[in-house]
């Protein structure tokens, strides 16, 4: 824990400014980015820990500071594809921050999903489900919702795809984990994205089921438990990635690549789905697929500005892509705004994947991009929704080899 005991000098300075992160809009001029760092390359191990990262610079010129690391003392083998793997949230008088880790029967603590309270950067626990018996986990995707963690556990044996679960944890007092109950999920490969609603009823997610794409949906209810719907096929999707649901918990939005046919390149392609009042997944317009929505490669992440006039979408060819939004009536289109990501050390690509929103109102301030080892950074521009990365950008993460894949603002975007 020796790294823990630096980040307290190093943010000791700054615990007044992060001590007004509570919630509601405007309740601080402060903005944080922590990322779930994977340090892996190829079949090697190595640590799994968060970095906590301060939003500086000006406005038209934002740039990143490193605050703080938190170790969890456990190796790591989670694939970079899957998202949410870290999750801030605040529970009574406490801000909590948990990381999941999926290094499975190779870790002290398999299936691990560890808490640190925030900002002491105190680890309280490591958790793991006994009843997720999968000897591989590729990965770990976790939900923080009106006081429970949600998690969906993709298990591999010797290569092989095996049963998944879904679980549901209670978050105590002093950001502590109790394990409510654990599902297994029989129709499900590999989730890809996981979000809840706002207003905290049903839990969404994208994956794979026997090669094919698929949405599905869980209803909360009474103390977390789960309801399953679907799955619900998406025979025209080559992948399904990330996803977004909107403040009003109405429709969750999907960025899909589809088949590509006739075109070379699967352009973006965004589905919307209603989200019904029992919590199933109802069927929904298209839109794009065809270069209407810009020449970026489609199935990447998907991030709505905390005023939803704009959808931000990212792919692994370095691209950010505004695109126009409206729920009344329905329909999305492109802004003309696309930037091309700078390439961190001159490697020949980036995996753009996890996208966050610096700011609760307006366009934000800014937005956070997770590439290889490295988070991106870029202005928006409040009327018109584009991008520009900073000059700062983008900022490397020290000792991470391969995936920062995953990552979350605070303060949270208002829905």
């Amino acid at each position: 824990m020796a790294q823990v005991g630096k980040m307290l000098v190093a943010i000791a300075a700054i615990i007044a400014g992060v001590a007004a992160l509570a919630p509601g809009p405007g309740a601080s001029s402060e903005h944080f980015v922590i990322v779930n760092d994977n340090d892996y390359y190829g079949n090697s191990q190595g640590n799994n820990f968060g970095t906590i990262l301060k939003l500086a610079g000006t406005k038209q010129n934002p740039a990143l500071e490193q605050v703080a690391s938190l170790a969890t003392g456990e190796p790591s083998v989670t694939q970079g594809s899957l998202v949410p793997t870290v999750q801030v949230v605040r529970e009574g008088s406490d801000t909590c921050v948990f990381l999941a880790d999926s290094a499975g029967a190779r870790a002290a603590t398999p299936n691990e999903i560890s808490s640190f309270l925030y900002p002491s950067g105190k680890e309280v626990g490591s958790y793991s489900d006994s009843n997720v018996t999968s000897p591989e986990l590729s990965g770990i995707i976790i939900v923080a919702q009106n006081g429970y963690l949600f998690a969906a556990y993709d298990g591999y044996d010797n290569g092989n795809q095996v049963s998944n679960y879904m679980a549901t944890w209670k978050i105590n007092a002093g950001c502590t984990l109790t394990l409510f109950q654990t599902y297994q999920l029989s129709d499900t490969d590999a989730v890809f994205s996981m979000a809840a609603t706002p207003d905290g009823k049903t839990l969404v997610a994208s994956y794979e089921h026997g090669g094919v794409c698929c949405i599905g949906s869980f209803s909360i209810g009474h103390a977390g438990t789960l309801t399953e719907h679907g799955p619900y096929y998406v025979f025209d999707a080559a992948t399904i990635w990330g996803m977004d649901i909107t403040a009003d918990s109405k429709y969750a939005i999907f960025n899909i690549a589809g088949n590509c046919q006739p075109h070379p390149v699967c352009h973006t392609q965004i589905n919307i789905n209603p989200i019904n009042p029992d919590g199933s997944l109802g069927d929904g317009p298209t839109f794009g697929g065809d270069g209407s929505l810009g020449t970026a490669h489609a199935g990447g992440w998907v991030r709505l500005s905390p005023d939803e006039r704009f959808l931000f979408t990212t792919d692994d060819w370095d691209e950010v892509t505004t695109l126009n939004f409206t729920e009344s009536p329905l329909n999305v289109t492109y802004s003309g705004c696309l930037t091309e990501l700078k390439i961190p050390n001159g490697e020949p690509s980036v995996i753009s994947q996890a996208i966050a929103t610096a700011g609760r109102s307006g366009a934000g301030r800014a937005i956070y991009v997770a590439e290889t080892a490295s988070v991106a950074l870029l202005a928006v521009n409040e009327k018109t929704g584009c991008t520009t990365e900073a000059s700062s950008s983008p900022f490397l993460i020290p000792d991470v080899n391969v995936n920062s894949a995953s990552l979350v603002a605070w303060p949270p975007r208002g829905f």
